[in-house]
């Protein structure tokens, strides 16, 4: 059988419309996962991130993250003898927004913050977006860490 041309191109702009908005719905089910919910709102405060991440850089003592099996021990540096951090940290997943967890800082007497990995997800990087205050000075800085 033979097909005129007419039909030809009547044929291919229907194939053609319908390949299009099968695209369109199945982009549109398509999950949307950003990096964070807020992301240009915490892009206009970059200068002071970069300013306490400077002020992180020039301590003598850094603060480092270690894990055994069960816990992830963030120590933080000794500034003096009296003074603990106060602040937060960010668990920052970047496969998916929705598995990030923040923690308030709560150290011992040795200033080490300890986490339970129960609720974590093993094998996967993540970044520690830690941001304290300690004897009056803000501090921030990020460290990544594959969970075991």
């Amino acid at each position: 059988m033979k097909i005129n041309w007419g039909t030809g191109i009547a044929i291919t702009l229907a194939l053609f419309l319908i390949g299009m908005i099968s695209l369109v719905i199945i982009s549109s089910k398509q999950e949307l996962n950003l990096v964070t919910p807020d992301y240009y709102p915490k892009g206009v405060n970059y200068q002071q991130m970069i300013d306490k991440t400077q002020r992180t850089q020039a301590l003598e003592e850094g603060l480092s993250i270690s894990q055994t099996n069960d816990q992830i021990l963030i120590k933080f540096p000794r500034l003096d003898s009296i003074s603990k951090p106060k602040g937060t940290v960010l668990l920052f997943f970047p496969i998916d927004y929705r598995l990030d967890k923040e923690k308030k800082i709560v150290t011992d007497s040795a200033l080490i913050q300890q986490i339970s990995k129960d609720s974590l997800l093993r094998g996967t990087r993540c970044i520690f977006k830690i941001e304290w205050v300690q004897n009056g000075e803000e501090y921030y800085t990020e460290q990544t860490l594959i969970i075991n």
